[in-house]
């Protein structure tokens, strides 16, 4: 368009833009290529018309406005777009000071991607829309799987649900069932939930029909009936909340198992609060009215849990001038599942500690750890404990980095007080003097292209340890591990507070890595990692025989691991733990994974124990998934011991993902002689899912 008459459009419009600014209840802008007014005072806009309002764009091909009635008349691929809806249509007929109107052959798009279409809305405000002869998918356009099609309908945005009226639920245009009323939420919203369908050796078959309960903003409620062929009818229950100061949820579930012809329950929750002055609460509660409970009923990975732990914590972090630290009060209560009752069960009634740190320079700090607790439990030794740990830390480090020290001293005082009058020593405690020195270093080498780069990292770490015989004491909560990485390099490689090792030990830990890429400019690639580490222990005694039997040689076993990547997507790895006095692997593991960008892998393991190291054992497990096509996806998992020839484990999934819908079968079996059914447990559950409208299954 030439520039003058380009420019004389743009003053009609301004001017217009005035004159409608007197008749809306707010400010409006249009533009189009042709505007004119009819002798009448009718507005008339075509060609590209655009008009703005507030938050709301209406643009058409052609549009006349009427300012005595306040109507706006859009005629030819209208469209208004608001943060509410997308809205097209043939044609629309709109009350400007009230955004009401009608509008025909419309198709309005929510946020979510939802689409209604209908040939004929009317406009009850910017929220609530009534619509006649419609259908409504939340499936991408051009994948529509599934639809909902009626006579009538609300969609109400405020109160967030679709309200139809004789409307059919089909699948590929092809009507499944018939329902006078269908209430669709478009977000939360009270309501009955997608049922769960299954099948198993232990529970028969189950059917659960969850009902959601949006009772309050901040909270809501799901109650759940669990009908069980095998066993009954489950009441299941799951209340949440949510705060400014954080979060809640408590849930149970309660049977009269018909199987073992007994009542049963489960009761779980959590609560994380962040309080003023940094403080912080957070509780969580996990009990069941059995020990074979979980193995009978649960679905996830605590079917094969040991302990259950319920905890009550109060804690605060601490920032001032040069100190810094927490501190924490506790009550923690454990359940054991491999027991026919908690009476001998150490329960913590409660604990307090505390971690303080006062930096005096950089380079010397101050440490003050105390933890005190009272041990709880019906049978057996219990009473209060109270450790206390000051210790000096001195850290130094080269500058540059290449070369790091750590050296600490300080000591550990312990003190019992035991409930049990008949023991001869109601009040024993134990001192320890103890001292530490570590040094680390990188030795590198790159590449004059700067595309290699080899890294030696020599770990040494000498500990001395002055502990008395510990044999004698209460023991609540310590237990000698397996040597790793980890404890490879402590002093005390006792877990707890009742027992701390008596060593003078030299460690040591050697890394060398071998890094690669094919761009300077790119991020370095791990290609090959080698390490190994062994201690050498110049006392060789043991401050407890019951739980660590004393060394017979100075030196430990060597640990040794090697991890090699060849290529992308691609990696071997072994690990072990080898006796060298005795010629003999005591631990081993090997894997193999392979893994791809389009979501494809393979994992492969083994792992082996010998005998004479602790109890045997030897287990080959797989797992992966396979992307057949964009949409068939497999996956399975198999656990096998190789001493019992037996398979723990072994389940397979296929699953169909749809843009709009998803379909799955998981078939799975159990070789574990647990639970009130100690056969083995198999069974399988299905998946089929409809976006925007919910799930069936697990």
């Amino acid at each position: 368009m030439p520039l003058l008459p380009r420019l004389l459009h743009i003053a009609i419009a301004l001017s217009l833009s005035l004159l409608a600014s007197n008749a809306f209840a707010a400010p409006v802008d249009i533009a189009a290529d042709e505007i004119s007014r009819t002798a009448d005072g009718v507005i008339v806009a075509k060609g590209n018309v655009v008009i703005k309002r507030g938050s709301e764009t209406l643009s058409a091909d052609e549009v006349l406005y009427r300012s005595q009635q306040q109507i706006l008349e859009a005629r030819g691929h209208v469209v208004i777009e608001s943060p509410q809806a997308t809205i097209h249509a043939e044609d629309a007929v709109m009350q400007t000071n009230s955004k009401t109107g009608n509008l025909n052959k419309a198709t309005i798009i929510l946020p979510g991607g939802e689409r209604l279409v209908a040939e004929r809305v009317r406009r009850i405000d910017d929220q609530r829309f009534e619509a006649e002869e419609l259908t409504f998918s939340a499936c991408p356009i051009d994948e529509e799987s599934w639809r909902i099609a009626a006579s009538k309908a609300l969609l109400d945005q405020e109160d967030g649900s679709l309200t139809t009226h004789h409307g059919t639920f089909e699948v590929w245009e092809v009507p499944v069932f018939y329902t006078p009323w269908w209430q669709q939420p478009q977000r939360r919203k009270s309501g009955l939930l997608m049922p769960t369908v299954a099948s198993g050796k232990r529970r028969g078959t189950e059917v659960a029909v969850p009902l959601y309960l949006a009772m309050d903003p901040n909270w809501d409620l799901t109650l759940t009936p669990h009908w069980m062929s095998a066993r009954g009818v489950m009441s299941d229950a799951e209340w949440r909340h949510i705060s400014g100061w954080g979060h809640e949820k408590i849930h149970g579930a309660i049977i009269d198992d018909t199987f073992v012809n007994k009542q049963r329950y489960h009761y779980d929750g959590e609560v994380h609060w962040k309080l003023p002055a940094n403080l912080a609460f957070d509780a969580e509660g996990n009990y069941v009215s059995d020990p074979d409970y979980l193995a009978d009923y649960a679905t996830e990975e605590s079917i094969s849990a040991r302990y259950l732990s319920s905890h009550a914590t109060l804690s605060q972090g601490i920032a001032l001038d040069g100190l810094t630290g927490n501190w924490l009060l506790q009550a923690r209560h454990q359940q054991n599942l491999l027991l026919a009752n908690n009476k001998t069960t150490l329960q913590i009634l409660p604990r307090a500690a505390s971690n303080m740190q006062w930096e005096v320079t950089p380079n010397l700090l101050f440490h003050l750890d105390q933890q005190t607790t009272r041990f709880d439990r019906k049978i057996g030794v219990d009473g209060w404990r109270m450790d206390l740990h000051p210790y000096i830390e001195i850290p130094w480090q080269l500058a540059g980095g290449g070369i790091s020290a750590n050296l600490q001293f300080g000591s550990h005082h312990t003190r019992y007080w035991l409930q049990q009058t008949n023991l001869a020593d109601r009040l024993p405690t134990r001192s320890t003097k103890e001292a530490s020195l570590e040094i680390r270093s990188d030795f590198e080498r790159i590449s004059s292209e700067r595309t290699w780069r080899h890294t030696l990292s020599p770990i040494l770490r000498y500990d001395y340890i002055d502990a008395p015989d510990q044999s004698t004491l209460p023991n609540f909560d310590s237990g000698f591990g397996q040597l790793t990485w980890s404890s490879l390099l402590s002093g005390n490689r006792f877990a707890g507070f009742d027992r701390i090792e008596k060593s003078n030990r030299i460690s040591m830990v050697l890394e060398s890595r071998l890094q690669h890429k094919s761009d300077a400019e790119q991020a370095a690639r791990d290609l090959l990692i080698l390490r190994g580490g062994a201690s050498y222990d110049q006392r060789r005694v043991s401050v407890d025989p019951a739980l660590q039997a004393a060394p017979t040689r100075p030196f430990s076993n060597l640990l040794a691991e090697a991890i090699w990547h060849p290529a992308a997507g691609f990696h071997l790895s072994a690990r072990g733990q080898y006796n060298p006095a005795d010629r003999y692997w005591a631990t081993g593991h090997a894997n193999a994974g392979l893994y791809s960008s389009s979501g494809n892998a393979l994992n492969i393991g083994y792992a082996y124990t010998d005998s004479r190291y602790t109890t045997r054992a030897q287990t080959i497990s797989a797992n992966g998934s396979l992307r057949i096509t964009d949409r068939w996806h497999v996956a399975a998992n198999w656990q096998y011991d190789t001493l019992l020839k037996l398979s723990q484990q072994t389940s397979v999934e296929l699953k169909y993902q749809h843009p709009c819908w998803t379909m799955g079968v998981e078939g799975y079996r159990t070789n574990r002689p647990t639970g009130t059914n100690a056969a083995a447990s198999y069974g399988f559950r299905i998946l089929l899912e409809f976006k925007g409208l919910g799930s069936v299954g697990s």
